[in-house]
C-alpha cells in the first residue's frame, strides 16, 4: 500500500499551512486543532486529545492482540525568525518551523492515511503528536498525563528529518540521537 500522488498533493499542502502557523511550545492549540481535524478524515479508532497540554494520539486497532507500538513527533516550533521568501513561510513574527517538525507531523499523518486504509493485523499502532518538545516539558507532561496510561506502548519510535540522507534511506540507532536529547 503506498500514497497516492492526490495524497502527497494533500500532504505538501498541509505541511505548508502547518509551517505557516508554527507556535511555540506550551501554545500549540491552532496546530493540535489542524492535527485532530486531519485524523478525523483518517477514521482512527479512538481519538486523544489534550494529552500532556495540547498532545493529540490517534489509535489504530489491529484484528488480533498483539503489541502496542507507538510513533511520536512534535507539535511546536522555535521562537526564532524565518529567514527566506518561501510562498508558505512562517506568518507569525518571530516563530518558525526551521527544525522540521512540520514534515515531522506530516509524515505522521501519511501514515494515518495508511493505517485508515488498513488497519495493523494484529495489536495497535499510536500516533503520537507531543507538544513541548523543544522546552523538554512535553514528554514528562505526555507521559504524567493518565489518559497516557490507556495507551501503554510496548515499543516507541521517535523520527527526525535528516537533511543529505538520501532518498527513500532510514538511520536507525538506539537511544537518543538529537544533539539536544537529554534522556528523562
Amino acid at each position: 500500500m503506498t500514497l497516492t500522488n492526490a495524497d502527497i498533493t494533500e500532504l505538501t499542502a498541509l505541511r505548508r499551512l502547518l509551517h505557516q502557523h508554527p507556535e511555540v511550545s506550551g501554545q500549540e492549540q491552532g496546530t493540535a486543532g489542524r492535527i485532530t481535524d486531519a485524523l478525523l478524515g483518517h477514521s482512527p479508532d479512538r481519538l486523544l486529545t489534550g494529552l500532556g497540554g495540547h498532545g493529540v494520539a490517534a489509535v489504530y486497532q489491529g484484528r488480533d492482540h498483539g503489541p502496542t507500538i507507538l510513533f511520536r513527533c512534535e507539535l511546536d516550533a522555535l521562537p526564532i525568525t524565518e529567514q527566506g521568501d518561501l510562498p508558505h513561510r512562517s506568518t507569525v513574527p518571530g516563530t518558525g518551523h526551521l527544525c522540521g517538525h512540520d514534515g515531522h507531523m506530516t509524515v505522521l499523518l501519511a501514515l494515518a492515511r495508511l493505517l485508515s486504509r488498513q488497519r495493523p493485523a494484529r495489536g495497535r499502532v499510536v500516533l503520537l503528536f507531543q507538544p513541548a518538545e523543544e522546552t523538554g516539558a512535553g514528554a514528562e507532561a505526555v507521559l504524567s498525563d493518565p489518559d497516557f496510561e490507556t495507551i501503554s506502548p510496548n515499543y516507541a519510535f521517535a523520527l527526525h528529518n535528516m537533511p543529505g540522507l538520501p532518498l527513500g534511506h532510514v538511520g536507525l540507532i538506539p537511544g537518543p540521537v538529537n544533539c539536544a536529547s537529554r534522556g528523562m
